[in-house]
């Protein structure tokens, strides 16, 4: 900070690009960007886009809130330069609603979607809510800003009701760049020719994973920029648990856990939670996972295109929930008046799935 504090003016007569993110912290966080930054950032989007992109033939619908965030900005020029065809859109209540935005999709073909998974659900909720079948000309989902697992998107393909591509992209997009890209898996790629990664160890990997491998490591991900930037990064903590994974070319990949939040359930608890919700017989566009202060009840809200579930299959999923849970915790899921964070025609790009009650 100090740094970036005394050479500010020389940065900012150099910035050609200004952009805004809420990062890891949630709270804004101004970016601008010189002509350097962009054309490290666009080489790296470009690789990562052209491995599971195709030019002259896929067209992009790249869904997000910000109209100042640098991963828009990059991902419109790298795909661009790569001969691929994307639009920019999000919902706007009473201006640019689903309908709109079902038929702006249907009207230019577009074969990929590239969003968070949450806009994604998002997405779906709305256009079941109207009866508008999912285009058929989308082929591929790509997700971003978020933890993504298996689960999660063969949920989102039992939604759509047809099989399609659905799996991560890119990590870490924002203040950084991008630090690792997915291919057609969901192990990420990291750009070593720029970013350096260390794994910090867990105190308790129980808390995170349920064993590891001989060869595999286990921690939060620490990264280091190598490449000139108008913020230098040294050894940024990122909160997020990775699998480091060792393979026989003697590099590394890396399986994102998830985010090393301070929260009364943990990560590999919630996890589970992830893999019995989005495997139920139903699929479901969100839950909610409410603990109450005491630390004793745990309400669960379900959102499915089914409404209400059976009563002997909610028992069964409180049933297992508690397995999970343990420690005698009290479990009440309901599938009718949710309230958990999805509202009719309104968008944002991350929605919670586990909360503290007030």
């Amino acid at each position: 900070m100090a740094f970036r504090s005394q050479n500010a003016t020389t940065y900012l007569s150099e910035a050609i690009l200004f952009a805004e993110t809420s990062g890891t912290t949630g709270r804004p966080l101004q970016i601008p960007r010189t002509k350097a930054d962009l054309i490290v950032g666009i080489r790296n989007y470009k690789e990562a886009y052209g491995s599971i992109l195709r030019p002259s033939r896929d067209r992009v619908a790249f869904v997000h809130p910000s109209v100042l965030s640098p991963l828009r900005d990059l991902t419109v020029r790298a795909l661009q330069d790569l001969d691929i065809g994307v639009m920019t859109l999000f919902p706007i209540p009473g201006l640019y609603g689903y309908e709109r935005i079902h038929h702006a999709l249907n009207q230019n073909q577009v074969t990929t979607l590239l969003t968070s998974p949450s806009i994604v659900h998002q997405i779906l909720f709305n256009f079941h809510r109207l009866g508008l079948a999912f285009p058929k000309s989308i082929d591929k989902i790509l997700v971003t800003g978020e933890y993504f697992s298996e689960q999660a998107a063969r949920n989102i393909k039992r939604l759509v009701g047809r099989d399609c591509h659905v799996a991560p992209m890119i990590y870490g997009a924002n203040e950084i760049g991008m630090m690792m890209y997915a291919g057609h898996d969901f192990d990420y790629r990291g750009i070593t020719r720029d970013f350096i990664f260390e794994c910090l160890p867990l105190e308790s990997e129980a808390d995170f994973v349920g064993h590891v491998a001989p060869s595999s490591k286990v921690g939060e991900l620490l990264v280091t920029s190598l490449t000139p930037s108008i913020m230098p990064v040294i050894r940024y903590a990122t909160r997020d648990v990775f699998n480091f994974i060792p393979s026989a070319e003697g590099t590394w990949t890396f399986r994102h856990i998830g985010r090393k939040d301070d929260f009364p359930i943990s990560l590999r608890r919630r996890n589970k939670i992830d893999d019995l919700l989005y495997t139920l017989r139903a699929p479901i566009f969100h839950y909610n996972l409410t603990l109450s202060p005491d630390a004793t009840t745990v309400a669960v809200q379900l959102l499915t295109p089914e409404g209400s579930l059976p009563g002997q299959e909610i028992r069964d999923i409180e049933n297992e929930l508690g397995s999970i849970l343990g420690d005698s915790k009290r479990v009440l899921v309901r599938t009718d008046q949710y309230d958990g964070g999805f509202v009719e025609g309104e968008c944002v790009s991350k929605v919670n799935r586990f909360n503290v009650a007030a």
